[in-house]
Parts: C-alpha cells; structure tokens; sequence
C-alpha cells in the first residue's frame, strides 16, 4: 500500500490551509480510500470567540471592581458602567502580555479615552459608560479595574 492510499486530503481551517489527514478506516480494512471533492471541516477549529457585552456590578458597599478575563486577537471585550454625572471614574488595566488597552465611550456615543491602560475622569453625564477592551497585537489576558467615586 503506498502513501497516496492512505491520506485523504481535506481542507481544514479558519486560513484554508490544506492538511493530509489519515483514512483510519482504508489502514484497518485495507481498502482503497475514495477522495471526495467535498471539503471537510472539524468544527472545533472554526470556533471563534464572538465580541461579549457584560455589566459590571459593584458588591454592596464598594466603589470598585476587577474584572480578570481574556479577549481574542480581533475581538473586543464591551463592559457597562452605570454613573451619574460628575462623579470621578478610574479605569486601568494590566496585561500578561504587556498588550490590553480600553476606549471608554459617554452614553452619548462621544470617546472619552482612546487605546489607554489608564483613564481618571470626571464623567459628564448620567448614563452608561462603555469601556471596550481589546488587545493591540495577539490575544490579551487582563486584569482590568474599574473604580466610581
């Protein structure tokens, strides 16, 4: 039996790579293995971390809160904070990989902070505050802070 009869070819992957993958069932039976022009995919490899939305909650009695998490290369982590109009935010974060910043966006849509590891403020409105998480190279594992005075 030589190689071309034991390897099925099949197109594997998020980039299109091209890997030879064995006929277990043509090694066993010793038979001939068919190749079809279909196209297999595990789906285990096309899974892919979608952009998550959470609200940050301060435990009764505190004015802060860390939250430890990792985002995807391409994808961003949004996190919610609820504050009223001047109170101070403080917002930093940190990074295994030295690679994690924010945006901290009002609840009118306007960029409060851009691409930051650190943001003190004085918030001008009542509303939400987004604070979108994302890494500048790679995946990112943080810590990210968040503190409402």
């Amino acid at each position: 039996m030589n190689y071309k009869q034991v390897f099925q070819l099949a197109l594997v992957g998020v980039s299109a790579s091209l890997f030879l993958t064995p006929n277990l069932n043509a090694i066993a039976t010793n038979e001939t293995p068919t190749v079809s022009n279909r196209a297999t995919a595990n789906p285990q490899f096309l899974i892919a971390q979608q952009s998550r939305t959470q609200r940050i909650q301060f435990e009764r009695g505190t004015n802060s809160a860390t939250v430890e998490d990792a985002v995807v290369r391409g994808t961003r982590d949004t996190y919610l904070v609820n504050a009223r109009a001047r109170q101070t935010m403080t917002v930093s974060i940190t990074s295994t990989e030295q690679n994690a910043v924010f945006d901290i966006i009002a609840p009118n849509g306007r960029t409060l902070k851009q691409e930051a590891t650190s943001f003190t403020g004085t918030l001008p409105a009542r509303g939400d505050y987004r604070i979108v998480v994302g890494g500048t190279r790679g995946n990112a594992t943080y810590n990210l802070q968040v503190t409402i005075r």
